[in-house]
């Protein structure tokens, strides 16, 4: 023998009201898919559970709307930030601070005992005219 103890509730729908007309047309479908059963569980446990202020069920049931509130209070923060920013004075703009506190440049100094000079020229050892010819005969071939 079943130590279940088992209970039936009923209620009544109004079908002239169009939320109930509504309501039955999706519990006809519910009990077709075999999910009425779960499915007012599932709601009446919800109902009770924000009755009581608490989103546990909300969360179970809807794993997405956590990641909604989190864009909600992320938008929130944001437009606490442009309503501070639009509160703040703007700062004042005078022109160009002059720079404090870096060390003093010496002025270079030009070394005239250095005899050593290198002089760079043009490299006039290859023949690019010549070169750029005999490339271009050699793909000819």
């Amino acid at each position: 023998m079943s130590n279940r103890y088992r209970v039936q509730h009923k209620f009544w729908l109004d079908l002239k009201k169009d939320q109930e007309d509504k309501l039955d047309e999706w519990l006809h479908a519910l009990k077709a898919s075999r999910q009425f059963v779960s499915t007012v569980r599932d709601a009446l446990r919800l109902f009770f559970d924000l009755k009581e202020g608490k989103t546990d069920v909300l969360l179970e049931l809807f794993p997405f709307a956590s990641e909604q509130r989190q864009l909600q209070q992320q938008l929130a923060r944001l437009e606490g930030l442009i309503q501070q920013s639009a509160h703040q004075p703007a700062p004042l703009v005078s022109g160009p601070k002059p720079l404090t506190g870096l060390p003093k440049v010496l002025p270079r100094v030009v070394d005239d005992d250095d005899d050593d000079l290198l002089v760079i020229g043009r490299d006039t050892t290859t023949d690019s005219a010549m070169n750029f010819l005999t490339s271009m005969l050699s793909l000819q071939q």
